[in-house]
């Protein structure tokens, strides 16, 4: 990272000290059987500054006039909706949408998209490059993390059954 980011940059995504990852499971409370949420919380791993620092810098790439931030702004927008008779309105339940992306493709449709017009560099005043976007990527999303698997009363209770 030190060879792609200014100094002062590179020292704020730089992580001091860091721990594992902690890998828990939330019970999903619509399903009928017992099933878990898995959540891996990778707050205060090596990487995670630089991807907060990333998140911070691409976030206004990932919103547009279909973005939804919550439940309560969608609440809103459907109440000003005027249904006929024949209209109905349909929810997906999609399932492990995040684990489905393929995050290579991913990651290079989105470096094009940062560099049209070279957007990144002009708007957080810097100099990378398309390349340099895609390494600080890879360190931020390491596919070989570590983790710790929490001992939880879900956990338990799911060893159990």
């Amino acid at each position: 990272m030190r060879g792609i980011l200014p100094k002062e940059m590179a020292d704020f995504v730089c992580q001091k000290g860091s721990h594992l990852a902690h890998l828990y499971g939330l019970p999903k409370t619509n399903k009928t059987t017992l099933v878990m949420w898995q959540i891996l919380s990778a707050t205060g791993t090596y990487n995670y500054p630089l991807a907060k620092w990333l998140d911070e810098k691409l976030k206004p790439l990932s919103t547009n006039e279909y973005t939804i931030s919550d439940v309560f702004y969608f609440a809103e927008e459907i109440q000003q909706f005027k249904l006929d008779k024949t209209d109905f309105l349909v929810s997906y339940d999609v399932t492990a949408l995040s684990t489905n992306v393929p995050l290579d493709e991913t990651v290079h449709i989105l470096a094009d998209k940062v560099f049209k017009d070279n957007w990144l560099n002009k708007t957080h005043n810097m100099n990378i490059s398309k390349d340099d976007l895609i390494e600080l990527r890879s360190i931020a999303t390491e596919k070989n993390s570590y983790f710790n698997l929490m001992e939880t009363c879900t956990n338990k209770l799911l060893v159990s059954q």
